[in-house]
């Protein structure tokens, strides 16, 4: 069997294109779990069953395009990012993927272009939809870390594969309709981001929950526990009643990482000593 694993032996060229290759795959794998997964919950309703179905299929869907790219490929067990720490990862990772969004609502305000509004909420409406954000968020981390993350990480390193993960997230990201030129950078950057988390002790486990924290705070936190209004001006980037498409995120995400990268550095020139 041809091994579609790529390493430091191999041409620079044979391992682009099959970093690419791995990128397509995880691309191919991720939204066609998606897109699969409605279409049988679909079904599923139809038939009289509750519609609770869709993110189970989803992560049932992206873990066998996983095992099956693994097996294809025999790409070692042990390539970054690994799975690491269930406990750090969930905890660490919840706690900075809301903690991001959550600056850049913060910084909306500061700047007068977008109030919050509190309203009366159940706090079982905000704490239900955890289990079902933490499936979506693996459906889609194990195939992005696994397969396209860890191709990158193999072939040129860790950063190539924070890199190559930052693309097949926002590629990802813009198929399912996030397409405006501050939702595509967001998404390159919250990928790069999740990248970072994926290469802790928290591992992959720390990208799914950063993933999961991100999604529920814009999504259950603001309109079940509060309204968050914004102003049409050039800050808020869209209608939408988060901050995904603001330029503020973006701002908010290159800091992070530009915080990420100097830790690194000086981790990096200590370990050299």
């Amino acid at each position: 069997m041809t091994t579609l694993t790529a390493n430091q032996d191999s041409s620079p060229i044979k391992r682009t294109l099959l970093v690419v290759v791995a990128a397509s795959v995880a691309i191919g794998v991720a939204y066609g779990a998606g897109e699969l997964s409605h279409l049988l919950s679909f079904i599923i309703t139809e038939a009289g069953a509750a519609d609770f179905f869709r993110e189970p299929i989803n992560l049932a869907l992206g873990l066998a395009g996983l095992f099956l790219w693994q097996q294809l490929s025999r790409s070692p067990v042990q390539t970054p990012p690994l799975w690491g720490s269930p406990a750090i990862g969930l905890g660490w990772g919840w706690l900075v993927g809301c903690a991001l969004p959550g600056l850049a609502l913060l910084g909306i305000v500061m700047l007068h272009a977008g109030a919050f509004e509190a309203r009366p909420f159940a706090l079982a409406s905000i704490l239900i939809p955890v289990p079902f954000i933490l499936i979506h968020a693996m459906a889609e981390e194990v195939v992005v870390r696994g397969i396209a993350q860890r191709a990158g990480h193999s072939a040129f390193g860790a950063l190539a594969g924070i890199g190559v993960a930052a693309l097949t997230f926002c590629v990802l990201q813009t198929l399912q309709g996030y397409n405006s030129i501050w939702h595509i950078a967001n998404s390159a950057l919250f990928g790069a981001a999740l990248g970072l988390l994926a290469l802790g002790r928290g591992g992959i486990w720390a990208a799914i929950a950063g993933h999961a924290g991100w999604t529920w705070l814009e999504t259950c936190w603001i309109g079940d526990a509060v309204r968050f209004q914004k102003d049409n001006g050039v800050w808020v980037g869209g209608t939408g009643p988060d901050s995904y498409g603001s330029p503020i995120f973006t701002l908010v995400l290159i800091l992070i990482l530009a915080l990420f990268g100097v830790r690194w550095a000086l981790q990096a020139a200590k370990e050299k000593r």
